[in-house]
């Protein structure tokens, strides 16, 4: 392992039990690296697995076979709550629906990651929050509810929410599903943006190729199989 490796997966398979008792491999013999300051796509159809292997990445979810490491530990050694504490610090997740609290300000849904946080990230978590929404332009509107906000406006709270504890590891779950396109290319380039500027690492899982074209490495996923992909601009998945 290099030191700029963050998280690994080797040979990884998730399977899972259906209601009939017969099993279901979502994944089969999935390698992937990913690297401090890495900018990764993830493309695929519905139903192709996509969702399974953000879970693993994101210590959701434990690999049926196969190594995963998170910053060099394999992640099968840890126990539960282990797993939920380096979660909580390493990984942040912005997700299609923003997942917003409704009757929260903006100021609050961003804050609400630091209530968890220790020593001095908890006491300053004001300042560090309105410091976030300010780097995603939206300090002026910090005190706004969700519902007063466009699709776009909460995608960036989403951002900001994501990125208030410093995440080693940024996880994008179609992030651009739900916005027009020109806001979806506003947000994804303030997402890598803002990334790339913090040092981590962003993985994008997506089914949209322009999206996808703009990681520095991209893969496609395939009933359970991840291979590396060539995806210019504008050609469909």
């Amino acid at each position: 392992m290099t030191v700029e490796e963050l998280v690994s997966l080797r040979g990884v398979t998730r399977t899972v039990r259906l209601p009939d008792d017969q099993d279901l491999q979502i994944l089969q013999g999935v390698d992937l690296t990913v690297r401090s300051g890495d900018h990764t796509a993830v493309i695929g159809r519905s139903g192709c697995g996509k969702s399974t292997l953000l879970n693993l990445l994101g210590l959701l979810d434990l690999p049926t076979s196969g190594e995963l490491r998170f910053q060099g530990t394999p992640v099968e050694r840890l126990g539960s709550n282990a797993r939920a504490r380096l979660r909580g610090s390493a990984v942040g997740f912005v997700f299609q629906q923003f997942n917003l609290l409704p009757g929260r300000s903006a100021l609050d849904n961003v804050i609400t990651p630091l209530l968890y946080a220790r020593g001095s990230d908890f006491w300053r978590r004001r300042e560090l929050a309105m410091d976030m929404l300010d780097r995603v332009g939206l300090a002026r509107r910090a005190q706004t509810m969700p519902n007063m906000l466009s699709g776009g406006e909460q995608q960036r709270v989403a951002i900001a929410r994501a990125l208030v504890r410093r995440p080693r590891l940024i996880l994008a779950d179609e992030p651009t599903g739900a916005l027009d396109v020109g806001t979806g290319q506003a947000v994804m380039g303030l997402l890598d943006t803002v990334a790339t500027e913090s040092g981590a690492a962003l993985v994008t899982i997506t089914h949209d190729v322009n999206v996808a074209s703009l990681a520095r490495a991209c893969y496609r996923l395939e009933s359970g199989v991840l291979s590396p992909a060539q995806i210019p601009s504008g050609v469909p998945a």
